[in-house]
């Protein structure tokens, strides 16, 4: 039997390529499914400490998709859909946009009015200030509006609309539920993911080719993880929009932990890749990198690797948006997060059979905290820039320029030394 070798984020080194533009010039336009653009290549995880409406709206309005988790019953997942696309497009209905000369007593009577606790105000182009109302959100309000700020300096937020000028939003699915299916549909979801663990498998493949069959939005699938998968998917099961890559590198997984099994996100991304330019269907059929992104130069990393976007669970699981519950610790905040298959998720039932058909009945991940860090806007505004700045460095200028940019295997002691050294902090 020939071992194969496995290599994750920590293993390589983006190599600096030559730069044509400013990194602040750099285009993250991408693909999260074949008919689906995104303008940041950073999309959320089904996950139910994750991703429910108000995440999904507060990304689609800045530029990127969030998927709905399942872990909910078909009615309830319906509702966030329709929330989703019934609510206003602007990136300004998170904050206030004033002029300078406005009036403080108009500012703040269409601030109420709104519901909306911060406004930036502006003298023509230029922003001039902030006013944020006082209470006990104060600061929440004032990063919201000063990460908003920080975003419009690297990026003009640009919602992302449907045909008919309705934000986008995706949906997580069993491919065993056609009722689910069905719903989301009608409901207007723009793509639908199929979520399961390990979607290599012979029954899943049966499925997905009639959802495949008889839906008319993308149908993204997932979980896969080597290139055989790629290759079993595409040849039996025509007009898939996207495959979601990685096994059990998430930061709450217990899957390779528990049951050996393990598919490193970069080697996925690559495998899959290659599977793809066999095919001629790179860059045609878009790559998710899903799992284990402990940073922005991981994300770089997997977008230079082969793949169209990134989702995420844990890098936006601290975001005011998210369903996950606050928890104050020590003087600090943090929000609850946890994976699929923790005991918490398993007992709401609705997504028990993620893990397999029927439930496995082990646990493949764990509950925790992470910390509390405000709107997601500021999160978004840190991803943008950062993600600039590395694919800068790849030498790109836009996302399919950084597949032509280069990994390279760093050693231990490499390692080492592009830490902080020889100092004391």
């Amino acid at each position: 039997m020939k071992i194969r070798e496995y290599i994750t984020f920590d293993d390589v080194a983006i190599v600096p390529g030559k730069a044509v533009i400013e990194p602040s010039d750099v285009d993250l336009t991408s693909k999260f499914s074949k008919n689906i653009e995104v303008y940041i290549p950073v999309v959320s995880s089904p996950m139910d400490t994750v991703t429910e409406w108000r995440l999904a709206l507060a990304l689609a309005r800045l530029g990127s998709i969030g998927v709905i988790h399942r872990n909910m019953s078909i009615e309830n997942q319906v509702l966030n859909i329709k929330l989703v696309k019934s609510s206003p497009q602007s990136v300004w209905f998170e904050v206030l946009k004033a002029r300078e000369e406005e009036p403080i007593e108009s500012i703040t009577f269409r601030m109420d009015e709104a519901g909306i606790g911060s406004a930036i105000l502006f003298s023509g182009s230029l922003v001039s200030g902030i006013i944020v109302k006082s209470g006990l959100d104060q600061d929440y309000w004032y990063s919201k509006a000063s990460s908003l700020i920080s975003l419009l300096r690297e990026y003009k937020p640009t919602p992302l609309l449907d045909e008919d000028g309705r934000l986008r939003v995706a949906a997580a699915i069993s491919p065993f539920d056609e009722r689910r299916v069905k719903a989301l549909e009608e409901a207007g979801v723009d793509a639908l993911v199929v979520d399961v663990a390990h979607a290599h498998n012979v029954n899943v493949i049966s499925s997905v080719a009639k959802i495949v069959k008889n839906t008319s939005v993308d149908v993204i699938v997932g979980n896969i993880g080597t290139k055989s998968a790629v290759l079993d998917y595409l040849s039996k099961a025509d007009g898939i929009a996207g495959f979601r890559v990685g096994i059990g590198s998430g930061s709450i997984c217990l899957t390779a932990e528990v049951t050996g099994a393990f598919a490193p996100t970069l080697t996925a991304v690559l495998e899959a890749r290659e599977a793809l330019e066999e095919l001629g269907a790179h860059g045609k059929i878009p790559l998710i990198a899903d799992g284990g992104f402990r940073n922005v130069g991981d994300i770089a990393k997997a977008l230079i690797a082969g793949a169209s976007t990134a989702m995420t669970g844990r890098l936006l699981a601290g975001a005011e948006e998210t369903p996950g519950t606050k928890v104050r610790v020590g003087g600090k905040v943090y929000k609850q997060y946890r994976g699929m298959a923790s005991r918490g998720s398993i007992e709401r039932r609705y997504a028990e059979d993620r893990y397999s058909k029927p439930s496995k009945g082990i646990e493949e991940g764990i509950e925790g905290l992470v910390p509390y860090r405000g709107s997601v806007i500021s999160i978004v505004a840190e991803l943008v820039a950062g993600l600039k700045a590395a694919l800068g460095y790849a030498g790109a200028w836009n996302i399919e320029s950084a597949w032509r940019g280069e990994l390279a295997r760093i050693t231990s002691a490499g390692r080492e030394e592009a830490k902080p050294h020889d100092m004391i902090i």
